[in-house]
Formats: C-alpha cells, structure tokens, sequence
C-alpha cells in the first residue's frame, strides 16, 4: 500500500484524475461516513394529542384541575441534572437529582412519588403536566401510565418547541434555585438530601402573590387533611422565616469551579 502512494505522489497516476490529495479526502470522507453511520439516530418523537394547543383546549374543558409544570436545571450538560416539579396552585416545588438525562431516570421519580403518595392522592395532586420537548421527557406513555400496573395516572403535554414561557412559573421558580446554586459552581457532589434541603428553604419563603403566605402554607391551607402525608412524601420541612436562607452556603456539598 505505501508503494502505491509513493506511485500516487510521484504524479503517475495524475492524467487518471488521481492525485495524493484527491485520495486523501476520499478516504478521510469515507472514514467520516463511517463514524456518521455509528451515530444512532433519535426516532423523532410523536407528540400527536399532546402538543400544547391540545393543552389549552384540555384546561379549557377542565377549568379546575390542577396543574403542575416540569423542568430542568443543570450546570454542565455531562450532568448531573435537576429535576423540577412545581405545582402550580402552591407554587410547591420539589426536584430529583439524577446522572442521565433521559425519560426513563425522570419517570422513574413520578413512579417513587406514586408509591408515596399512593394512587389516589396521586391522581388528585398531578392529573395534568405541562413540560418541554427535551429528551428527558419525551417517552410521554412512562409519564401518563405506571408501568408495573398499566393504570392511567395522569395527562402529560409539551411546550412549543423554543418556547419555555409557555410554562412561565416553573421557569421563574428557577430564579430561586439559581440563588442557591449559580451557573458554574459544581453540583457533581449534590446528594437528593441537599435538593431536599434546598427546596425545604424555597417552599418556607414568602410570597408576595399569596399575601406573604409561604408555598408551604398554602399547601397546608388547600390539602390540610393531606398535609402531612404530602409534606412526608415530598421530602419537605418548614424553615421558619427568620432562619430561610438562600445562598450557596446552605449546601455543603456544593464547590466551587472545577
């Protein structure tokens, strides 16, 4: 073979059209073929009954039921990743922290909540989710059905692509989150007990839009006779106000730049 190139580059083969740099970049745009070929491909996901003009005629005819949004946040796109849940009519937010960006990790985390909560406190606290089209989501039948007994739990649908201001309160909730951990700091370390803690301080902080009523009041306020079996279920504890901080320095196991 190393004859043949030196044929090559000596200029025999160049009234045939075959030169060193001809060659070259056929082989080099083979070999970039071959590993294009190795890429496995997404199947593009069908959001058919469940894009977000279905979403609004579905609220539409069901003016009363209880929505809740769902998000990501994450610092580096390796991982780990945050897992938002945020009910809309408390403005109660929890999260998951997971390694892997993918449907099956985030359904996972409503089929731990389930079992928490149990089916039908469930089905009264999430019939309806709103999210984006990010690839952590997109196994729609892992969010709408248990998987170990087929029922039916809830109705999932998708933003618009590019278009996160169609689920405006989880994406300004995020501003409470990034308070605690800001872009660039590493959450490598994070344990689900910090996500745990951090939201506990979230959900303890005053709201204007309730009349300085904290998340975790109006949940007691709207489900008082589920309270407890929520608030345990969630993971969550009241922070007083005077001791709610909301600053890197309430987790630990956050650091600095890698």
């Amino acid at each position: 073979m190393k004859t043949i190139y030196n044929y090559i580059d000596a200029g025999l083969f160049k009234e045939d059209g075959i030169d060193y740099f001809s060659l070259k970049e056929k082989v080099q745009r083979k070999e970039r073929y071959k590993k294009n070929q190795l890429k496995k491909r997404r199947d593009p996901v069908n959001y058919y009954d469940h894009k977000y003009e279905d979403f609004l005629k579905f609220i539409d005819e069901n003016p009363s039921i209880p929505i809740t949004q769902m998000d990501s946040v994450y610092n580096d796109k390796s991982g780990p990743y945050i897992q938002t849940i945020m009910m809309e009519n408390t403005s109660i937010m929890i999260g998951f922290i997971h390694p892997n960006n993918n449907s099956d990790e985030t359904s996972h985390n409503l089929d731990v909540l389930e079992e928490r909560l149990g089916y039908i406190l469930f089905r009264m606290i999430f019939p309806l989710f709103i999210t984006d089209r990010g690839p952590e989501f997109e196994k729609i039948n892992l969010f709408e059905s248990n998987t170990k007994t087929g029922e039916t739990r809830l109705s999932i649908f998708y933003c618009d692509p590019n278009q996160p201001q169609q689920k405006p309160k989880v994406e300004n909730n995020h501003n409470y989150v990034r308070d605690i951990i800001p872009n660039g700091l590493d959450i490598s370390k994070l344990t689900q007990e910090d996500i745990d803690l951090m939201f506990s301080h979230i959900n303890s902080t005053p709201r204007k839009k309730y009349n300085g009523r904290t998340p975790i009041e109006m949940l007691k306020f709207l489900y008082e006779n589920e309270y407890d079996s929520i608030m345990k279920a969630f993971n969550l504890t009241e922070v007083k106000r005077d001791e709610v901080i909301l600053k890197p320095y309430l987790l630990k196991n956050l650091c600095k730049n890698k």
